[in-house]
């Protein structure tokens, strides 16, 4: 009796206190206690019916073995209660019961077995808590682990094993994730390959922490994958190996610090990396941190970023070196940005295609620097309702060319107002300066600079407050699903002047890694490689799974908001925080995130007189005035005028360059030859030979003999000359 489980003595003390309670209770005219042993017995009847209507008849037989002592204790106290008087036999069947239901216990109770019926379960050493630990984790139900075999050493955790299937049955599909998470060991340690010569009834797994796949060291591996020229990271040396466990909601992971040569700089190829530690990029596990001569290459067990957390005011204000933060990082640490670039610019540029999470993270930006005490204007190319919402929380914000134009060039005349306010204090902007800072996003900036009718100017003055606007105060935020800088002069300079600043890339189209994103941020990320962001997690099925037959059709989880954030030469992979903007009316959380008192920043009093004054102080949505309409009343808003204050006035918009056609049309002022006119215009020739053609054609042009030209008398039509 004393070997047997607690449990199993406590049902046994329960059967004798049962039996005795047979021998009298039931002769005794007592309700409550008929009531009782009714109530008992018939829920138990009640629940082996409804365990029987569920057609599993395994657990129906089991639960039928353990309600054995209920079912029938009741019907002996129902005999009993029915015979009038107190018979000989009751006090028998009651001791017979307990007797029997004492001796059925094993058989009742399979959750603790005897003793005397105890079995080694697992072999002992190493071999045998493997095979435990597969069992208790439930990798592949049915399935058991044989010839467990250690590959380096007792003293190394290194292994390898057959996982076999139930007779008649394949190895089921098997996640390495599991398999990893089971043994606690990152996933790039683990394999799972077919048996040459065995059929899918058995398969090979190996557990190589400390080695991998083919008995090589990870530093083989790295300098056969990694290292080697045209490698992953060419020319790289590990440093450190590192392993660390679960952490709340950042899984276990491994971690390799590797580095080139003093004087060169690591060139980190993400799609490579990935493929030598056999990882799928979709999957967002594998993040690779480079910083000049120095990477670090961290392999999770599953993706880290798969959780977003909420905004809140304290995150979005400035820290004592003036950073906010704006997403967390792969590692759960803060991802932060400075307000100012190192060269106390404001720009900076956000980049991320529909759906990538472009507009909250704008609104986190408009939330901080309200925090800051920053004044903000927004535009964009056409109206949207979220941007409406953070709209009513900052000063400016609208939608349109028209409303960019006026934007734009009333920044351009509050540089000159804000000079003369430096010259009265003696410095250029600073945090003792008696005007806030103002910060101009311009979203959507490929549609504004190509509209047809203001364009050009935007460009123009886009570009003026770009390099001079860090004297006044004044930054531009460029945001879009790609950025086309080309129609702003000097771009290498851009660049320097808004690289330093906030730098945010979301999910960009194309998939061509750093040269995708290189030419969606207009050249702004620098030669940063910049892994692609899928539209969801573990978005792909695996070929092997396409060759099976396998589909998954469950859609993995959005990736909205999982991006980099960019400072030069270096790039974070982060998820920026979480902030309500509702598509469907609800409120949104907006207030959780802006000053408190619901306070808006605004320009000085004496800025906004003094843009009233130069008639740029309006709600910007009336057309720009212009040559032919500026005079037609008296009411008309006149354009700024520069005159008295033009030290900082823009210059004058660079003309146009000529096209072939024009350059084309301007030399042949006479009959001349197709050589003659090659030799005057500045292009190729075989773009001067089509441009020709073409002036023919549209009887701008007269040819009079082949390969002679002569300007279009007034009286022939459109087409060449037939001769």
């Amino acid at each position: 009796m004393s070997t047997l489980p607690a449990r199993a003595k406590v049902e046994m003390a329960a059967y004798g206190a049962s039996a005795a309670a047979l021998t009298y209770v039931p002769s005794m005219e007592l309700l409550p206690a008929h009531a009782t042993a009714a109530a008992v017995s018939g829920g138990c009847v009640w629940w082996l019916y409804r365990k029987a209507k569920t057609r599993d008849f395994r657990r129906t037989i089991r639960s039928a073995q353990r309600m054995l002592g209920p079912v029938t204790g009741g019907a002996v106290y129902a005999a009993a209660a029915i015979v009038p008087g107190h018979s000989w036999w009751e006090p028998v069947a009651a001791l017979g019961w307990g007797g029997l239901m004492a001796a059925a216990l094993p058989i009742t109770r399979s959750t603790w077995t005897p003793p005397e019926t105890l079995t080694a379960a697992y072999p002992p050493g190493f071999t045998g808590l493997v095979m435990q630990m597969w069992d208790q984790a439930e990798v592949a139900l049915g399935t058991r682990l044989e010839g467990v075999q250690q590959t380096i050493s007792p003293q190394h955790p290194d292994f390898t094993a057959e996982v076999v299937a139930p007779a008649g049955k394949p190895v089921p599909r098997i996640d390495l994730v599991d398999v990893a998470a089971c043994f606690g060991f990152p996933v790039g340690c683990v394999d799972l390959e077919e048996i040459p010569g065995t059929g899918p009834g058995r398969m090979r797994l190996t557990v190589a922490p400390t080695s991998r796949k083919r008995g090589g060291s990870i530093e083989d591996l790295w300098a056969e994958k990694v290292a080697r020229p045209g490698g992953a990271i060419p020319g790289s040396q590990i440093v450190r190996v590192e392993q660390l466990p679960a952490r709340g909601d950042l899984p276990a992971r491994g971690m390799v610090l590797a580095a080139v040569e003093p004087g060169d700089v690591a060139r980190v190829s993400h799609a490579q990396l990935c493929s030598a530690f056999g990882v799928d990029p979709e999957e967002l596990r594998l993040v690779a941190d480079s910083r000049g001569r120095e990477v670090l290459v961290t392999l999770y067990e599953s993706a880290p970023l798969k959780a977003s957390r909420r905004a809140t005011r304290d995150l979005l204000t400035l820290d004592a070196y003036g950073r906010y933060t704006i997403g967390t990082a792969h590692d759960g640490s803060d991802a932060k940005v400075h307000m100012q670039s190192a060269a106390g610019t404001l720009h900076g540029f956000l980049v991320g295609v529909t759906g990538s999470g472009k507009t909250v993270a704008l609104a986190l930006m408009c939330a901080a620097w309200a925090l800051a005490g920053l004044t903000n204007w927004v535009t964009s190319a056409r109206p949207d309702a979220q941007m409406s919402a953070v709209g009513r929380h900052i000063d400016r914000q609208n939608a349109g060319p028209i409303f960019t134009w006026w934007m734009l060039k009333a920044a351009i005349a509050l540089m000159d107002i804000r000079g003369e306010i430096n010259a009265e204090v003696g410095h250029d902007f600073s945090a003792h300066s008696p005007y806030p800072g103002l910060v101009l996003v311009l979203d959507e900036f490929n549609s504004l600079v190509g509209d047809e009718t203001l364009g050009d100017e935007i460009a123009h003055m886009t570009d003026v407050l770009a390099r001079e606007g860090r004297k006044f105060g004044i930054g531009i935020v460029f945001a879009g699903q790609s950025l086309n800088l080309s129609k702003l002069g000097g771009e290498a300079s851009l660049r320097d002047q808004v690289q330093g600043g906030i730098g945010v890339v979301l999910r960009i189209a194309g998939s061509s890694g750093g040269i995708a994103a290189r030419q969606a941020t207009g050249g702004l990320a620098g030669d940063v490689d910049l892994p692609d962001i899928p539209d969801r997690f573990n978005a792909s099925t695996s070929l092997m799974d396409r060759m099976h037959g396998i589909t998954d059709d469950v859609p993995g989880e959005s990736t909205q908001g999982v991006g980099h954030t960019v400072t030069g030469s270096g790039a974070t992979m982060m998820r920026t925080l979480y902030v309500h903007l509702p598509k469907d009316g609800s409120p949104d959380g907006l207030d959780e995130i802006f000053p408190e008192d619901g306070s808006i920043n605004c320009l000085t009093d004496r800025e906004t007189d003094a843009l009233t004054a130069l008639g740029l102080w309006h709600d910007w949505t009336m057309p720009p005035p212009s040559k032919s309409n500026k005079d037609d009343s008296e009411g008309a808003v006149l354009p700024p005028q520069f005159s008295g204050i033009s030290s900082f006035a823009p210059p004058p918009a660079p003309a146009k360059p000529k096209t072939v056609k024009e350059k084309v049309l301007a030399a042949v002022d006479r009959q001349m030859t197709a050589k003659e006119i090659r030799a005057q215009v500045d292009a190729a020739a075989g773009t001067v030979r089509n441009a020709l053609s073409d002036l023919v054609t549209e009887g701008l042009l007269h040819q009079v003999d082949h390969g002679v030209y002569a300007p279009a008398p007034a009286s022939i039509g459109t087409g060449p000359h037939d001769d």
